[in-house]
């Protein structure tokens, strides 16, 4: 089955932790929640700018990254979104950490920022400054993994002050996607 008629070009379809519903961001500012199972959209969000990125905290809560700088929460019962603050630039990548309940976001100002999902509060709760833009971040466990150009470096969220491990890629092309696994080290 195809998206939703009109939907834009996706930028992300992410799945959720534990049922077959997915969601799609989109260069059209859509956000979409689709039930794979009925194949049947089941919620039609808009934003302000283009989304490039989206993300699952649980089954009733999401996240996206817009070309504005802004990162949205979006209550996915409901349809109601509000502001969980901003990059200085485009937003590339958004991801979820279980453990620490925070999200994760880098952009094209060269920050990875860390949000306090439990709070309201519109302000990052660390900020780590990189020399590059991040195009790609995963997170697993404790860990993240991040990519800048065909480069991956391993960060630990409990010390942010280095990288723990870095490795080129064999590959002769930027690498533009990343996902870790439990089993990545």
């Amino acid at each position: 089955r195809g998206l939703a008629a009109g939907a834009g070009a996706v930028s992300r379809v992410r799945f959720a932790p534990s049922s077959n519903n997915l969601i799609v961001s989109s260069w059209d500012s859509g956000l979409r929640l689709y039930d794979a199972d009925k194949s049947i959209l089941r919620l039609e969000a808009n934003s302000e700018a283009a989304l490039l990125d989206c993300c699952f905290k649980d089954e009733s809560v999401a996240f996206t990254g817009g070309s504005d700088g802004s990162v949205i929460r979006y209550d996915l019962n409901s349809g109601a979104q509000d502001t969980v603050g901003l990059h200085d630039d485009v937003v590339v990548s958004t991801e979820f950490s279980q453990i620490t309940g925070q999200l994760v976001t880098s952009s094209l100002d060269k920050k990875l920022l860390f949000w306090d999902t439990h709070t309201r509060s519109v302000n990052p709760n660390h900020t780590f400054m990189l020399d590059s833009v991040v195009v790609s971040l995963s997170v697993c466990g404790m860990y993240i993994l991040v990519t800048v150009e065909n480069d991956v470096y391993w960060y630990d969220m409990r010390n942010l002050t280095a990288s723990i491990k870095a490795k080129d890629s064999p590959l002769r092309h930027h690498i533009r996607c990343l996902c870790a696994s439990a089993e990545w080290n």
